[in-house]
């Protein structure tokens, strides 16, 4: 197994170039050595030796021991013995005494400094190791460096090279070990594939050969060439050992001494065969694969009879050990396709690993007991149910939809009225999370409908909290708080605690919103406090997800960040993951309005990079950057909230509307088009003056009358107390306080704007810490106007040529960038060292707001910078 293909990058192997170099060094000055080059298959010696050979001008002769039952005697000899012209070719040919030959090899390499390279001698025959026994202790008197290189993990204390290792510890022979390659390395060699490095790592062991080959397919599957390689050096176990390995690779990854023992008793006696040859490692009190590639590569060699056999085996052997976990026990009984087994051990695991807080291991648990509940019964409608919720927790909001429908279906045909309307009433809220609230408002009215006759039934009171908290999500907060105290009174007298959890939620998130922000808070708290007793985590994380989203929506910033700190953190230690990119999304949000443009950027970056983002996510998170995008005066605006727009539209909702509108027309507004500034936002004002939201409706109206001067039909009184209020009348003074108390000090600055001269510099003074180009060139021209002068310059000129704010040595770096070079060749272009180059690079990703390479020269030609300034 070698390191890496034609094209591959040797990582990480630096520290071991130079000794490499110093011993050689040393050889041509008369201070021969011999070096054992040691590691397991794959981990790259052979690309390492390779690498160093083709940088040297010394000779290379290479010699290698081949994988023979009967090996050649003295095999790598002769191959060297083919590449030197003189006594050593005849010497063997003449088949001459033994020592004679070794003496001739020594003198052959004693005089030019050269580098010598014996392959794999794990596999060399006696004669090979008696002459490296005798070169070992002379070679100090030649000029040349003798590397031997040999699988460490087929090495065993009882293999004949052990004793010559031992042999020459005393003769001066030194030992080096590549390592496996850290996760950094990893990364690098995966690039912009769609690969988890940290996952890459662990399965392969960071071995450089497995990485590189399943980099190289993509990360999909598993790669022939590993598999091959695993499977080569399985073939020459004898029977016995193979037999322990197949045992173990089904039991695996980690095997108890007593589980292999029980399962392989007549073989028993042959696992330290498995672990003299590496296959196998012991660890910790247990036995485990090298890497878990190779444990796949056995068990993908099974014959289905013969894994099935021994999944049967693994698990009549675990269910007589008390302590098998639940997970572990379905797992096999899987895999001995036992499916009365797997229908009551997944279901179990499943609701233990939720209990523990890995809600996407339940979520798996319940996909597998739903592969055997094939038939139309009540089970496997309710494990639909069950799989649709952690589905939806987890993330996976489309499986989440598509488990429902199937639920609801199934309880129809059952002629289940009730559980059908629970479902629909679950199905109703994960439609609207994904963006389709249309479609989720006919399935509300059709659980509705279900219920009608017993309004005071148990489901009943399910599906009428589900209404309550979708009119609390449309922004119909009245409605919402009524709907969600009858609902609360039912379920008081059902004892449904669960129910009385969400009711709190669903009330309290409406207080917040009607801006009775305490009390709303106090409903919260509650509602977490009491699913902290059931416990739940989804109502422990709808909890921290409402106080921290609306908080955010009515300005306290101050609360919202806190809350939704606690909650990422919550939710990340539970795989909750729906409710954290939902957190993650306002948290960028909320750092935009407190001017921490970095954080905010980066945080939505993470939510859209993630494919797990629920739609309202994205659309938060989209608008979130393009608000930032535009307050900087960066590139990529539009590209943001265009899709932001397409995202939320379909929404219809408010609180996506709004939001959307409002970051549009500001905008458009930053770019002088005050008549599409002005069609932005009167697109938003009579969704948001009919919900009554204050903060939506004088935002939007603010941007109306910034365009075109106009108030589309007034300022409502539920208004007049906001600050955006204030400043369209003129109290420029009470705004910015208003603003600064609220933390938001980029709409502090711009009320000052409208103040005299002293405020309108502090202004200034903020635009320009935060780098608002935008809002720098407004205050600037209001300034000189007004005949203002000595203002402090701006950027230089070199700066101000392009929208990035690049400099000309970083446009030229960019315009090589757009020809494909790599940053060495874009280095010599410019006379540069490559460090260098990273710096203008990494400057020109912050400066565009952008990623990879690719992104850097799209946005260069969108600016116009490419076709402008590049050589």
């Amino acid at each position: 197994m070698g390191m890496a293909g034609p094209g591959m990058k040797l990582l990480e192997r630096d520290e071991l170039l130079t000794s490499l170099q110093v011993l050689l060094r040393n050889a041509a000055a008369g201070q021969g050595s011999l070096l054992f080059l040691e590691g397991e298959a794959g981990i790259g010696k052979t690309s390492l030796l390779r690498a160093f050979a083709s940088s040297q001008q010394a000779p290379v002769y290479w010699g290698a021991c081949d994988a023979l039952h009967t090996p050649r005697p003295l095999g790598p000899l002769f191959d060297i013995a083919a590449q030197v012209e003189g006594e050593l070719q005849a010497a063997l040919d003449g088949n001459v005494e033994r020592l004679r030959v070794f003496s001739i090899f020594l003198a052959e390499i004693a005089r030019p400094p050269a580098l010598i390279v014996l392959e794999d001698l794990h596999w060399a025959d006696e004669a090979t190791l008696d002459f490296l026994r005798y070169v070992g202790r002379r070679i100090g008197r030649t000029h040349s460096l003798l590397v031997a290189s040999f699988r460490s993990d087929e090495v065993g204390p009882s293999h004949a090279l052990r004793l010559v290792l031992g042999d020459l510890a005393t003769s001066g022979a030194k030992r080096l070990s590549p390592q496996p390659l850290s996760v950094a390395a990893i990364q690098e060699l995966i690039g912009e594939r769609d690969i988890d490095a940290a996952e890459l790592q662990t399965k392969t062991g960071g071995n450089p050969f497995f990485v590189t080959e399943v980099v190289a397919a993509g990360g999909a599957g598993m790669p022939a060439t590993v598999r091959d390689a695993v499977l080569a050096r399985a073939g020459r176990l004898r029977p016995s050992a193979r037999a322990i390995l197949d045992a173990a690779a089904v039991a695996g990854p980690r095997i108890e001494p007593w589980l292999l023992q029980e399962l392989t008793a007549a073989e028993s006696d042959w696992i330290d065969e498995c672990l003299a040859t590496g296959v196998l490692c012991a660890q910790s009190g247990v036995f485990t694969f090298r890497h878990e590639l190779a444990r796949e590569a056995i068990l993908d060699a099974l014959t289905p009879t013969r894994a099935m056999s021994l999944h049967r085996m693994v698990l009549q052997a675990l269910q007589s050990h008390s302590s098998a976990d639940l997970a572990r026990l379905a797992h096999h009984a899987e895999g001995a396709a036992l499916e009365e087994a797997v229908l009551e051990l997944a279901p179990a695991a499943a609701r233990e690993a939720a209990a523990k807080g890995a809600h996407r291991q339940a979520a798996q648990q319940f996909a597998r007991a739903l592969k055997f509940a094939t038939t139309p019964t009540p089970r496997r409608a309710a494990l639909l149910d069950d799989y649709a919720s952690e589905c939806q927790l987890s993330g996976m909001v489309s499986d989440a939809i598509e488990a429902r429908r199937d639920a609801v279906k199934l309880w129809q045909d059952l002629g289940e009225r009730s559980r059908r309307a629970i479902s629909l009433a679950r199905l109703a809220h994960a439609l609207v999370v994904s963006g389709k609230n249309a479609e989720s408002e006919v399935t509300m009215r059709e659980a509705a409908s279900l219920v009608a006759d017993d309004l005071s039934g148990a489901a009943a009171v399910v599906v009428r909290r589900w209404a309550a908290h979708l009119r609390m999500l449309d922004r119909d907060v009245e409605e919402a708080i009524n709907e969600g105290q009858h609902a609360k009174a039912v379920a008081a007298e059902l004892g449904d605690r669960e129910s009385i959890v969400h009711c709190l939620n669903t009330i309290g998130s409406s207080l917040i919103i009607a801006g009775r922000v305490a009390e709303g808070c106090e409903h919260l708290e509650r509602s977490r406090a009491l699913a902290e007793e059931l416990p739940a985590d989804s109502w422990i994380a709808n909890a921290f997800v409402n106080l921290g989203s609306a908080c955010g929506e009515v300005y306290r910033f101050d609360l919202a960040d806190n809350y939704l700190r606690q909650g990422i953190e919550f939710c990340s230690e539970r795989d909750i993951d729906f409710a954290r990119l939902y957190q993650l999304s306002w948290q960028a949000l909320v750092w935009m309005y407190r001017g921490r443009y970095t954080e905010a950027s980066g945080t939505a970056h993470v939510v859209l990079a993630d494919r797990r983002s629920p739609v309202i996510a994205r659309i938060t998170a989209l608008i979130a950057l393009g608000r930032v995008r535009a307050r900087r005066g960066d590139p990529g605006v539009w590209e943001a909230l265009h899709e932001a727009q397409e995202l939320a539209g379909n929404t219809g909702t408010l609180q996506r509307v709004a939001l959307m509108h409002a970051a549009r027309a500001e905008a458009a507004w930053f770019e002088g088009r005050t008549a599409e500034t002005a069609s932005e936002a009167s697109a938003g004002v009579e969704l948001a003056v009919r919900k009554r939201h204050p903060w939506f409706a004088s935002e939007l109206l603010f941007w109306c009358w910034q365009g075109d001067g106009s108030l589309p039909g007034g300022m409502p009184d539920f208004c007049a107390r906001q600050p955006f209020a204030m400043e369209i009348s003129g109290r420029w003074q009470e705004a910015a306080a208003t603003w600064s108390a609220l933390k938001c000090p980029f709409e502090a600055a711009r009320a000052m704007m409208e103040g005299d001269e002293a405020a309108q510099r502090q202004a200034l003074t903020v635009f320009e810490a935060f780098g608002a180009r935008p809002m720098i060139e407004r205050m600037r021209y209001k300034l000189r106007s007004a005949g203002v002068r000595g203002l402090q310059r701006g950027p230089r000129e070199s700066t101000q040529n392009n929208l990035a704010g690049l400099t000309t040595k970083e446009v030229e770096v960019l315009g090589l960038l757009s020809q494909g070079l790599r940053n060495k060749e874009i280095g010599q272009r410019l006379h540069r060292s490559a460090r260098t180059v990273d710096h203008h690079l990494a400057a020109i990703f912050t400066k565009l707001d952008v990623s990879t390479r690719a992104e850097a020269v799209s946005a260069a030609y969108r600016l116009g910078i490419i076709a402008a300034k590049a050589p």
